[in-house]
């Protein structure tokens, strides 16, 4: 119904009825795309955000196992009509069996970080009346504590604007109009700062508790040293055997958590690295 209405607002086609959609979903809904498709002069992008939760749902038996497959069949079944799913699961983790078919039908797409000059532009010109700046040392520390995570730098410039609005209108005091060192800082150093990125840092943390054991740990371990550590130096304080502890590594590394540099294993976001330290 939800996914329906949003279709209704974007296309300007009336949604079906509550009471079709609660008695037939599957023909109801895959007639209204049909509808759709016949009106379309370009084309309509559906995006499913959380798509494990899907997972989640069928083994709660709240959605029937079927669904996969009917699924399978809406991506396929119109070329003006796409859909985009975004997850912290990659296909290869999601291996229940009813996934399976789901596979051969989408183009997985990684989503890594910014590059330190995207970094820059995205902070220091969203737009074009945007009138606050940066120094350069400003922007090259907000680099190194995210690594360009999208989700940490738009937090660390939401909150460095919100403070500058604080500080210029609501208190009335004069300031420069460019965020420095100093103001960066201040912000990831308020009380609240990790607390209100709790979304990317729980999702990180959440995920490492999954599939393969030993990740948190790793992380416990590797969080006090800036600079890494070797695989022994790991597998010495984890007590973990090399198999496993590669397999912890490697599923780490392939969610952007971790990295081996020069033999090291270090966290990536040194923000989170940050967090881990406190937990």
């Amino acid at each position: 119904m939800a996914i329906c209405d949003e279709i209704s607002q974007t296309v300007k086609l009336p949604p079906p009825s509550d009471a079709d959609l609660l008695n037939l979903p599957y023909r109801t809904f895959e007639r209204y795309l049909k509808q759709v498709e016949a009106q379309l002069d370009g084309g309509l992008i559906i995006a499913l955000d959380e798509f494990e939760k899907i997972e989640d749902l069928i083994e709660a038996k709240k959605i029937p196992v079927d669904f996969m497959g009917f699924l399978r069949g809406l991506v396929q079944m119109s070329s003006k009509i796409a859909f985009a799913f975004a997850g912290l699961h990659t296909l290869e983790e999601m291996t229940t069996d009813y996934f399976q078919p789901f596979f051969a039908s989408v183009i997985p797409i990684h989503v890594g970080f910014q590059e330190r000059a995207a970094t820059r532009q995205i902070l220091a010109n969203p737009g074009d009346d945007f009138p606050l700046d940066y120094t350069l040392e400003a922007l090259d520390e907000i680099y190194a504590l995210t690594h360009g995570q999208p989700y940490l730098v738009q937090l660390l410039g939401f909150q460095l604007v919100r403070r500058y609005n604080n500080f210029v209108f609501e208190q009335g005091r004069p300031r420069d109009s460019v965020f420095t060192l100093e103001d960066v800082e201040v912000v990831i150093n308020e009380p609240g700062f990790f607390k209100q990125g709790r979304y990317y840092f729980t999702g990180v943390w959440g995920q490492a508790a999954r599939s393969v054991e030993g990740q948190q740990a790793i992380l416990r371990v590797l969080a006090p040293h800036t600079e890494g550590l070797s695989l022994d130096a790991l597998a010495q304080s984890t007590n973990m055997n090399n198999a496993d502890l590669q397999e912890a590594l490697n599923t780490l590394k392939r969610h952007d958590v971790v990295e081996e540099t020069q033999g090291s294993w270090r966290i990536i976001v040194e923000l989170f690295r940050r967090w881990v330290l406190q937990q």
